[in-house]
């Protein structure tokens, strides 16, 4: 090719590249510009719905389409997060008026009791963040364990008691009886000893050796035994213990009954409680409004 023809190839490359590189630049300019905009539209959407105090249009901007930087600048010193659990806890505590405040477990966690009663504590979570209400799950795992009228717990540990204590009886006449066999075999061994002689000495060993044996046995049966009568104060000790474990669980399940008598009370049942506060939920985000017009437009 000439100079003049490379020349020319040139300006054509270079003419392509150009319309090529312009062409991808307005579409990452447009494509920014898009994005930009509707971060600022998002952002004031977002402004608006706060000062209406919108929460289902809060939640569902803020969870949903806000961009993470503009969230983590409007959350810097957890504004939105002390709102949104100012706002939870006004609506529910006026819809629940016997929900009580316990604690404040974060900016946006706070547990509630049901009511006022003996040894009270908090059973209920609330996460204004989610939002969700919750029962605080050690509480959950007790309202399980001591489900209406289930002491199987109770059970079993009276029943160690009862074991323990007939375990310690029981040793003291096993024990009794296998001395007696012990003092048997031990007076068999010493009359074999006496009568041994030069030419039945082999068969006499062989004997001896077999009532050693069983009374090395019986020896070790009877030490077993002994663990229940020789060490009295370890028996009292682990029956104590077991009657405490015992006490800490009768405590335990009546304060669940309690609590269980206090749902039945402001709800009417469990099965109603726990509706109840979903249907709180749903109406206070604004979920059955939006499934509502889903079935509207389907």
């Amino acid at each position: 090719m000439t100079d003049e023809g490379k020349k020319e190839q040139d300006q054509i490359n270079d003419q392509d590249f150009s319309n090529s590189e312009e062409a991808t630049f307005i579409d990452i300019k447009h494509v920014a510009s898009k994005n930009i905009g509707q971060m600022l539209q998002d952002l004031q959407d977002f402004e608006t719905a706060i000062e209406k105090e919108n929460i289902p249009e809060i939640y569902r901007i803020y969870n949903g389409r806000l961009h993470k930087q503009l969230k983590e600048t409007s959350n810097q010193n957890h504004e939105i997060d002390e709102l949104l659990a100012r706002k939870l806890h006004d609506s529910f505590t006026q819809k629940f008026p016997f929900m009580l405040h316990c604690e404040k477990v974060s900016s946006t966690v706070h547990y509630y009791k049901i009511g006022t009663y003996f040894h009270e504590r908090p059973t209920i979570g609330i996460d204004a963040s989610v939002p969700e209400i919750f029962v605080i799950p050690e509480i959950d795992d007790e309202w399980d364990k001591f489900q209406r009228g289930n002491r199987d717990m109770l059970t079993s540990i009276e029943k160690q008691i009862d074991q323990l204590e007939a375990k310690r009886i029981t040793a003291i006449s096993e024990v009794k009886s296998i001395q007696e066999k012990i003092d048997k075999v031990s007076a068999s061994e010493a009359e074999l000893n006496e009568s041994k002689g030069f030419f039945n000495r082999t068969k006499v060993d062989e004997e001896l050796e077999q009532l050693t044996n069983e009374r090395k046995a019986l020896e070790e049966k009877r030490k077993e035994w002994e663990r229940y009568t020789n060490n009295e104060e370890e028996i009292t000790l682990e029956k104590e213990r077991l009657q405490k474990k015992y006490q800490n669980l009768r405590l335990k399940k009546a304060i669940v009954e309690k609590e269980f008598r206090q749902i039945d009370t402001y709800f009417g049942s469990f099965d109603d409680f726990s509706a109840k506060l979903i249907t709180f939920l749903n109406q206070y985000t604004g979920k059955e409004l939006h499934e509502l017009d889903q079935r509207i437009y389907e």
